[in-house]
């Protein structure tokens, strides 16, 4: 999808999820033990995962403050045809099931909105701050390699901006797992030696003050190029600071 778009010249593409599927989002994260930022559901922006497929691709959810019920009256109202996916009642999908159980349960979502928007707000704050350290505190030098200064970050921003910065220089479609990324952030952040490290298709130095990070010689195809490690630094920092 995202190559159609960019064959179009689009930058957006839009999803229409809803407000049903962020409480859904927001149960099943927090049965799968989610943080708070987990837990703030899915993004009215996002950059697309894939990459270089999506360069210059960011995914919008324009209904996601809407009810699935809300959006079908107004395709009816519209005289909109849509098709539903059959998965969608498929109980051997977690969704379909927290779905089933979510019938009914208005008082609740709502409960669950409310919540989520609060985590919404202290999300966007929190990357806004990831944003600014990449400006000051992360540059790239003549070799490619990323340089960064840890210090000065909060833990649980450490293991956040770290395991952003492992996504990027990897060309991974996510971060690494926070329960792999966190003992790093520590030994890096610690005073007991640290001879080197990989995760994420990342090899990972500390240079004094610094840490670097490159890719993996093993890491190959285009998604471990230097010029798309440089597009997806630029394209995250952007859009974490979106409002700065």
């Amino acid at each position: 999808m995202a190559e159609a778009l960019r064959a179009e010249g689009g930058t957006h593409l839009l999803l229409g999820h809803t407000a049903d599927d962020q409480v859904e989002t927001f149960l099943m994260r927090a049965r799968q033990g989610s943080t708070w930022y987990g837990l703030a559901g899915m993004q009215p922006i996002a950059l697309s995962p894939v990459w270089p497929e999506g360069q210059g691709v960011r995914i919008a959810r324009p209904v996601l403050k809407r009810s699935r019920a809300d959006l079908r009256e107004e395709l009816e109202r519209r005289g909109v045809d849509w098709i539903d996916d059959p998965s969608n009642r498929n109980p051997a999908y977690e969704r379909v099931r927290v779905r089933t159980l979510l019938a009914g349960q208005e008082r609740l979502k709502t409960r669950i909105l409310a919540c989520q928007a609060r985590l919404q707000d202290l999300r966007r704050l929190e990357e806004r701050l990831i944003a600014h350290w990449m400006r000051e505190q992360v540059s790239i030098d003549g070799e490619g390699v990323f340089q960064l200064d840890l210090s000065g970050l909060p833990e649980e921003r450490l293991i956040r901006a770290l395991g952003v910065m492992l996504q990027i220089v990897g060309g991974r479609e996510t971060p690494p797992r926070k329960d792999a990324v966190e003992p790093l952030a520590m030994r890096l952040t610690s005073d007991e030696p640290f001879s080197g490290a990989t995760l994420g298709g990342v090899m990972i130095y500390r240079n004094r003050d610094h840490v670097s990070l490159a890719p993996e010689p093993e890491v190959s195809g285009d998604a471990a190029e230097e010029k798309l490690a440089r597009a997806r630094f630029a394209a995250i920092r952007s859009l974490y600071g979106a409002g700065t």
